[in-house]
């Protein structure tokens, strides 16, 4: 008979499996990897988590709702279960499908030099039904439109505006050749973001940068982006003061790709419309 020691080993190992099946987009695997943890350890809330998502992922709401639901038997105030049957609900009252995650959770593409990675939030976002159907991390892409800037789901789907003097900023430096990433952050009514980040800057932008609220001298200009919290964002632009490194970053997004519990004690700062005259010099 296994002792705790080897049931804790053995659940750890395919927790990590099934975050590794999460970030790959294998949601089949992840929903067998996790129903085999809680095989050993029913009261396992971030493996109910993870099922959840994965089943959400694969357009079965009953499964998600369940899964959900028997989270909130055991935590009744759990945020992720929580949001996620927030979600199933807003899906099930406007008869909408959730977009179906296939491919692999791009972290990488968050991980750069200061100042050229943003997160902005949406104005004028899209109804929650509409925003309900991506997940945090989904990719998105920038539109102009009368001047300003959409961001896009893949689908075509309209989820919000860039604040007008970010946009202006960004649309300048999209016509003059640059080029950027865009997903999902957060999918709330109350406060849509979006990662935003430069992939190729243009000989004629080379002395302009991106997102001047987020440069930093050159000597930290090297750091991950995001420790802790992407995809998991608080109600406050508190800046953040420490470096993470890519493996940091690789399991923040995988803990949110599987919806793993966790705290959030690190913020994002989000865009400052007051940084955004400063062409600094790199």
């Amino acid at each position: 008979m296994p002792t705790a020691v080897d049931t804790g080993v053995r659940t750890r190992g395919l927790a990590e499996q099934s975050i590794s099946a999460a970030l790959e987009a294998d949601w089949p695997r992840a929903i067998d990897l996790n129903k085999k943890i809680l095989g050993a350890v029913p009261e396992d809330v971030e493996a109910r988590n993870r099922l959840g998502r994965a089943h959400l992922e694969q357009g079965k709401l009953d499964d998600a709702r369940a899964a959900f639901a028997e989270v909130l038997k055991l935590e009744p105030n759990n945020p992720i279960a929580l949001r996620n049957q927030a979600r199933i609900t807003s899906l099930v009252e406007h008869k909408t499908k959730p977009h179906l995650t296939k491919t692999r959770t791009q972290s990488r593409l968050f991980i750069e030099d200061m100042g050229k990675t943003g997160i902005l939030r949406l104005m004028n976002p899209a109804p929650p039904h509409i925003l309900f159907k991506y997940s945090p991390g989904a990719d998105a892409e920038l539109r102009e439109s009368e001047g300003l800037i959409a961001v896009h789901a893949r689908d075509g789907e309209m989820l919000g505006f860039l604040e007008p003097k970010v946009g202006r900023r960004l649309l300048e430096l999209l016509k003059s050749g640059n080029q950027y990433v865009v997903a999902l952050v957060a999918n709330d009514q109350v406060y849509p973001r979006v990662a935003i980040r430069e992939t190729f800057q243009s000989s004629e932008n080379a002395h302009r940068i991106s997102f001047p609220g987020h440069h930093r001298p050159a000597e930290t200009k090297e750091r991950a982006y995001i420790k802790g919290t992407f995809f998991r964002l608080s109600d406050d632009d508190d800046s953040l003061d420490e470096p993470a490194s890519e493996s940091d970053v690789e399991e923040t997004v995988a803990d949110d790709a599987s919806d793993e519990a966790g705290s959030a004690d690190e913020r994002l700062p989000v865009e400052d419309d007051g940084d955004e005259d400063d062409d600094t010099e790199e």
